[in-house]
C-alpha cells in the first residue's frame, strides 16, 4: 500500500510487535495512549472535561506521528537521531511542524470523536469520579527509501474508559448502588473507532492482520482454555475490529461511491 504526502510517495507497512510497543511506550506518545478526559463532582452535581473537547462535547481521537529511531540494534530510543529524522521528514514535505502533517493526515484518514459513555451515570448522585480514556492504536511505518524518509503513523482503533472514585458523597447510597450493580466497581466500557475512509480501513487492517499473526503464534499449541486471559481478550478485540473494518468496506462497496485518492497536502 502507498500514500502520497505533498507529492512524496510513501510505502505503508505494519510495525512488528517489539518495535510497536517501544513506540507506544515513548513518553511523548504515551500521553495519547492514556488521557484524562472528565471529572464529576458529586457535591456540586456538575462535571467538567479535563482534556481536549470539541464544540459538540465530544472527545477528539486524533491520529499520531512518531519519528522514533532506535539506538543500535536494540529498541532504546536514540533521541538525537529521532529529532534529526523528524526534521528531515518535515523539511522534505515543506512544512513547519508535525501538526501540519497531522492536519493533512486527518483530511486523508478522518478524525473520529467519542462522546462520554453513559455507563458511569448511576454513580453521579452518590460519588465523585475521574475518567481516563485508553486508546489502542494501529502503528504503521511510512517509508520512502530513495529519500531516506521514515515516520510512524498511529491510528486510533479501540478505546476504553476507566474510572476512579475520588470522593463518596453518600456512603449508604454508594454501598447500595454497588450491591445492586457490582459491575460498577470494575466497569470498563470498550468501543471500536469507526473507519470513515478507505485509507483508514486499509491501514488499520494491515496493522491488525500483522498483530493477529503475532497473537496466533503466541497461542499456537494451546487450547482456548489454556490461553492467558489477557491474550484471549486481545485476540477477541483484534477480531472484532477486523470484522468492523470488513463490514465498513462492504458497505462502502455496496454504496458504490467514488473512493478518495490516497493523497494529502499539508
Amino acid at each position: 500500500m502507498q500514500i502520497k504526502l505533498n507529492g512524496i510517495e510513501f510505502e505503508v507497512a505494519a510495525v512488528e510487535g517489539s518495535l510497536r510497543e517501544a513506540i507506544l511506550s515513548d513518553p511523548v506518545i504515551a500521553k495519547a495512549v492514556w488521557r484524562d478526559v472528565y471529572a464529576w463532582e458529586a457535591g456540586a452535581q456538575e462535571g467538567k472535561f479535563t482534556g481536549p473537547v470539541t464544540q459538540t462535547g465530544a472527545i477528539p481521537l486524533a491520529n499520531g506521528i512518531s519519528f522514533y529511531v532506535a539506538r543500535g540494534d536494540g529498541l532504546e530510543k536514540n533521541e538525537s537521531a529521532s529529532k534529526t529524522s523528524g526534521e528531515r521528514f518535515l523539511k522534505a514535505l515543506g512544512v513547519k511542524s508535525t501538526l501540519d502533517v497531522l492536519k493533512a493526515m486527518a483530511r486523508l484518514l478522518g478524525m473520529p470523536q467519542k462522546t462520554l459513555p453513559k455507563e458511569f451515570d448511576p454513580l453521579k448522585p452518590v460519588a465523585s469520579y475521574a475518567l481516563k480514556m485508553h486508546v489502542e492504536h494501529s502503528v504503521l511505518r511510512l517509508r520512502n527509501a530513495s529519500r531516506n524518509l521514515q515516520a510512524y503513523l498511529l491510528l486510533p482503533g479501540q478505546i476504553g474508559f476507566h474510572h476512579e472514585i475520588t470522593a463518596i458523597k453518600d456512603q449508604e447510597g454508594y454501598d447500595a448502588l454497588v450491591a445492586e450493580k457490582p459491575e460498577l466497581k470494575t466497569l470498563t466500557p470498550l468501543f471500536l473507532v469507526p473507519a470513515r475512509s478507505k485509507a483508514n480501513r486499509e491501514m488499520r487492517a494491515t496493522a491488525l492482520m500483522a498483530q493477529t499473526r503475532e497473537l496466533a503464534a503466541q497461542a499456537q499449541g494451546k487450547t482456548p482454555e489454556e490461553l492467558p486471559e489477557a491474550l484471549r481478550m486481545r485476540i477477541g478485540r483484534n477480531q472484532a475490529e477486523l470484522r468492523m473494518l470488513s463490514q465498513a468496506a462492504a458497505q462502502a462497496r455496496a454504496q458504490g461511491g467514488q473512493q478518495p485518492v490516497r493523497r494529502a497536502t499539508a
